[in-house]
């Protein structure tokens, strides 16, 4: 009997120690698959920062020099205007606005529809709103107050009563994981391409259906989309999410990226545009919109 006792005791032991590796094995395991990923997040951050930098140099070169340029230079500067990167289109619209001659020539590109009037943020939007030229102010009134199309204007008009409705967010959530997760995130859910969402406490719902309706309204220059050609006749479009001397990276619907070498493009330009597509309510009839503002509005009480 004292043998038996002992043998099931030295047998528990033993199924106690096997327990005790096959758990060191799955922390080994679990810990080797943190290394890897926090390997990958750091290197995409360095990535991420080297292109900062090299964008940030371009732009701090580019606005030396076209504080210098002449009248003639910079409507050659503003005909590129779309080719150009974010950084630097950042740095042509804050120079565009400190002279008025070069404002004037900025105005004329936008009303011949060279360069879309979403391309000001809303600063630059009130800095020629309040523009101390009277014919310069009476031009950004015709084409900014008109850069909203009336097809929009109507839409967003017609679905005012999706206020009144009683949206349900959990079938907002379905909506969304349908119409919205290929580029945008909330919570657990989508991916990161467009703007950031998620923070939607400071957002009345008209704000969240207005945006939604008419994406072109006020755009982040970060977020325009970009169109790509290359020597070989591929199409690709996306968010211009880095570049180097060497190469750019498209950011693209459900989080995919291409990175091209510039020695293999043809044309690089901007569509002055969201990637958001215009007539999302195509897809979204009154009362799943409804459904969908309160998701977005709500979703962190879920």
């Amino acid at each position: 009997e004292g043998a038996a006792k002992a043998k099931e005791r030295q047998d528990q032991a033993a199924k106690t120690l096997t327990e005790i590796q096959q758990k060191a094995t799955q922390a080994q395991t679990v810990a080797q698959q943190m290394t890897t990923a926090l390997t990958a997040a750091t290197t995409e951050v360095t990535t991420a920062t080297q292109a900062k930098t090299t964008a940030d140099q371009g732009a701090t070169t580019a606005n030396t020099a076209l504080k210098t340029a002449t009248t003639d230079q910079w409507r050659q500067v503003l005909q590129r205007f779309r080719s150009e990167s974010p950084a630097l289109r950042r740095v042509i619209l804050d120079q565009t606005l400190s002279n008025s001659e070069r404002t004037a020539a900025l105005l004329d590109q936008i009303a011949a529809g060279a360069i879309a009037a979403s391309e000001l943020d809303r600063t630059q939007a009130d800095r020629l709103s309040k523009h101390p030229d009277e014919a310069i102010r009476k031009r950004v009134a015709a084409l900014i107050g008109s850069s909203v199309s009336a097809d929009r204007a109507k839409v967003l008009a017609d679905y005012q009563p999706v206020l009144k409705l009683a949206g349900d967010p959990q079938r907002g959530r379905e909506v969304f994981a349908k119409q919205c997760a290929s580029c945008h995130r909330v919570g657990d859910l989508g991916v990161n391409v467009a703007p950031d969402i998620s923070d939607s406490r400071v957002k009345s719902s008209a704000q969240i259906l207005t945006d939604i309706l008419q994406p072109n309204r006020a755009i982040d220059n970060n977020y325009i989309g970009y169109v790509v050609v290359t020597k070989d006749g591929q199409s690709l479009t996306g968010v211009l999410s880095a570049e180097t001397a060497n190469s750019v990276t498209l950011k693209q619907a459900e989080g995919k990226t291409a990175t091209l070498l510039r020695s293999e493009i043809e044309t690089l330009r901007s569509t002055g545009v969201s990637l958001m597509p215009e007539g999302l309510e195509k897809n979204i009839p009154p009362e799943s919109m409804a459904d969908l503002v309160s998701f977005i509005k709500n979703w962190r009480y879920l």
